[in-house]
């Protein structure tokens, strides 16, 4: 395996932990918003399972453990941040398994990276949804 190969596994397993770690504090930290709370918990937990279960794979592909280790992480600062701040990591995760994608070669683990690929563009679409739903006007009741 090449070192810009490993290189680039190593940076994708070390995001993936990262957002292990950040959905689960964040997923906390917002639950109780009275607008999005329940569904942003839904998705931050269910995309912090995800990520975990992801590891595994990758350590097939790089033929390496990961060693996963959950990290004290500091929640966002607020829920308009965290938002942003998960939609901007998600397109970047987008492009590092695009660019992974080019320099493997094998059928299987291509098919693995392309569903991926493609969870992570419906996770980033979940993302503006909350968006969109946090920043809608509250109608008068």
């Amino acid at each position: 395996m090449n070192m810009r190969l490993k290189e680039l596994i190593r940076v994708i397993i070390t995001e993936e932990m990262t957002d292990v770690s950040v959905y689960s504090v964040d997923a906390d930290l917002y639950c109780s918003n009275p607008k999005i709370g329940d569904s942003l918990y839904e998705l931050f937990t269910r995309l912090a399972h995800e990520k975990r279960t992801r590891l595994k794979a990758l350590s097939k592909i790089s033929k390496e453990g990961v060693g996963f280790r959950q990290r004290k992480t500091e929640g966002s600062c607020s829920i308009e941040a965290c938002l942003r701040t998960h939609m901007a990591r998600t397109k970047r995760s987008v492009q590092l398994y695009r660019d992974l994608l080019k320099l493997l070669d094998k059928p299987e683990t291509q098919e693995i990276l392309k569903d991926i690929i493609s969870k992570e563009r419906g996770y980033l679409t979940a993302l503006k949804g909350l968006q969109a739903q946090f920043t809608e006007p509250q109608k008068p009741g």
